[in-house]
């Protein structure tokens, strides 16, 4: 029996390992048979008329993401805005992101040991989270997050797999997000006025926000390194 078990444990290890790939691969292909180029127009045009039903393939859309390095979250957020009043558009986006977060963490978590290791040899720029202190794993989960220099994809895979608290990583994580989940569903909204004023606040929001998140990053990297010596 437990060696029936320690089989049906290994299968579905290695098909939590191939589905990253597996979805990655589907959505490459139904864009390139349709010809279809990743844009919000594109996006937009496969939601359904109905609002009520267009959450769920949103949320969908969200879980896809969190799979495949092909779909930029940052449309989702756009497409929200565009789809739905501010303050739905928000919490819509909050729950995606959630999602977004959730589905490769716990892929990373019961993945094997060795995944820690592919991820780095895969992904050298990884390396850089083990120069940050991760004794406040809620702090570690937000600023990597809010610099964004690494996939969010790989970084969520990382962190299941090197066990970071679920708490602490999906609050940070969201945290981190929220500013460019801001600023991304609000430009959704504005985008008949592309090259308005508030248009061009949005933008300079964001850049002040991911300004101050690297000198944050580059502060805390310091400090970790003044600690080391």
């Amino acid at each position: 029996m437990n060696a029936v078990f320690k089989s049906l444990s290994a299968l579905c290890s290695r098909l939590l390992r191939l589905l990253p790939l597996l979805c990655m691969a589907a959505f490459m292909l139904w864009l390139l048979v349709n010809g279809r180029e990743i844009s919000v127009e594109t996006l937009l045009s496969m939601m359904p008329e109905d609002r009520f039903l267009a959450v769920p393939v949103l949320w969908l859309a969200f879980a896809v993401k969190s799979l495949s390095l092909a779909l930029p979250v940052m449309l989702l957020f756009a497409v929200t805005g565009v789809l739905f009043p501010l303050p739905l558009a928000l919490l819509i986006n909050v729950i995606g992101i959630f999602i977004t977060l959730t589905i490769p963490y716990f892929i990373g978590r019961f993945s094997g040991p060795d995944l820690t290791e592919r991820l780095m040899v895969k992904h050298p720029r990884l390396s850089l989270l083990r120069d940050l202190p991760s004794r406040n794993s809620l702090f570690f989960a937000f600023i990597v997050r809010a610099v964004g220099v690494l996939p969010c994809d790989v970084v969520s895979l990382y962190m299941g797999n090197t066990r970071l608290p679920y708490p602490d990583y999906i609050a940070g994580g969201v945290l981190g997000f929220l500013p460019d989940l801001i600023c991304a569903t609000v430009l959704g909204m504005q985008m008949d006025r592309a090259g308005s004023l508030g248009f061009w606040v949005t933008v300079a929001v964001n850049l002040g926000f991911c300004l101050a998140s690297i000198l944050l990053y580059r502060a805390v990297r310091r400090r970790a390194g003044a600690g080391g010596s």
